[in-house]
């Protein structure tokens, strides 16, 4: 198991590869099953759920349904002990993440939460086809998002040569550049979108 070290100034350091590392590659390392734990250096003591739990609230500020969260917290705090940690790392995290769970990476999640007793293997599909819904609403959100985005600059566009019945060259050059930033946006949001469907 991987170990890494928090320091009195809360800087956490992976010492396998030599490196400070930020929350967000924690949050990153749950996500695809790195197994570890944070020793605090100053007392020796385990400190995995504490930090994790930063982790989860600084993650927590973006989720949309709050009464969700709500339930998502209390159940934590109700298990308490390794079941509670397991579920915090094995599904909680795992949401975080949502954008990135393809059909392999969903039934692997939900393979480990059966093989430690947390779930029932009766409840195997219908776990899975709930982790993929969520990802599944989370990429059509990022599709909506492309939509927005080339509407509002179609539509800035269209003002623009509207407005300018003799159009200078100056103006030639806000078309341009609005042109070139509408062509990087919806190329690098359509990159996205197909790295996520990928399974």
């Amino acid at each position: 198991m991987k170990e890494i070290k928090r320091y009195k100034n809360r800087r956490l350091y992976d010492s396998e590869q030599s490196k400070v590392i930020t929350h967000v590659e924690l949050a990153q390392m749950v996500k695809e099953g790195v197994e570890f734990k944070i020793i605090d250096t100053s007392s020796g003591e385990d400190v995995t759920f504490a930090v994790l739990g930063r982790v989860l609230l600084n993650e927590s500020s973006s989720w949309e349904d709050i009464k969700q969260s709500k339930e998502i917290f209390s159940q934590i705090i109700s298990l308490g002990g390794e079941k509670s940690m397991s579920l915090f790392k094995n599904t909680i995290l795992a949401s975080i993440g949502a954008l990135q769970v393809t059909k392999t990476k969903a039934e692997k999640i939900i393979d480990d939460l059966i093989k430690k007793g947390e779930l029932d293997k009766s409840d195997r599909k219908k776990a899975v086809m709930e982790l993929l819904a969520k990802a599944e609403k989370s990429t059509a959100k990022l599709r909506d998002k492309v939509t927005t985005e080339t509407g509002k600059a179609t539509k800035d566009i269209q003002k623009m040569v509207k407005d300018y019945k003799l159009v200078k060259q100056t103006d030639y050059k806000k078309l341009e550049t609005k042109v070139t930033k509408l062509t990087k946006t919806i190329k690098q949001l359509e990159e996205k979108i197909n790295s996520l469907t990928k399974e």
